[in-house]
């Protein structure tokens, strides 16, 4: 998962949407090295990470939709917190490219930017139980999240 500051690929126009055609431009290449970019891994076999993205039709027209992502980071160490600590200052609003257990790969809070809403750091009590970081990003769109074709994707990871 990569997670980049909302106003800096908006800005900079790093992603771009075209309809239903979401394009990384070359400069995003580099996105990873950027001090506004954490590339951040996580275990997708752990039975917490998920990304959802819910859209509410009502009766009378009106809609919202609310992407959702969990993941869980093993081992507290300092960097992950570091880096933890600076993406979920409050009004800080994030744009997430993820790529799902299924292969699939999504852009995330596009438009409005997503916040993180928990950080939640545990130790662990016995030798068995994980130590590790949980942290949930939420946001509020007006489209379910965008997909990122392969060809798009090989830009975000080179």
């Amino acid at each position: 998962m990569l997670i980049a500051d909302y106003y800096n690929v908006r800005d900079n126009s790093l992603v771009t949407v075209s309809g239903n055609d979401v394009t990384v431009s070359p400069a995003a290449t580099g996105l990873v090295t950027d001090s506004d970019a954490f590339d951040l891994e996580f275990n997708n076999k752990d039975g917490f990470s998920v990304f959802t993205d819910v859209k509410t039709v009502n009766a009378d027209g009106s809609f919202s939709v609310v992407p959702t992502i969990s993941v869980e980071f093993p081992v507290m160490t300092k960097a992950k917190r570091d880096s933890l600590q600076d993406m979920s200052s409050p009004y800080a609003r994030v744009v997430a490219l993820i790529e799902t257990a299924a292969g699939t790969h999504h852009v995330v809070g596009l438009d409005f930017g997503l916040y993180f809403s928990v950080v939640d750091g545990g130790s662990g009590t016995t030798r068995s139980e994980k130590n590790r970081f949980q942290v949930t990003l939420t946001g509020e769109e007006d489209t379910l999240a965008y997909y990122v074709a392969d060809a798009e994707w090989a830009k975000v990871i080179a």
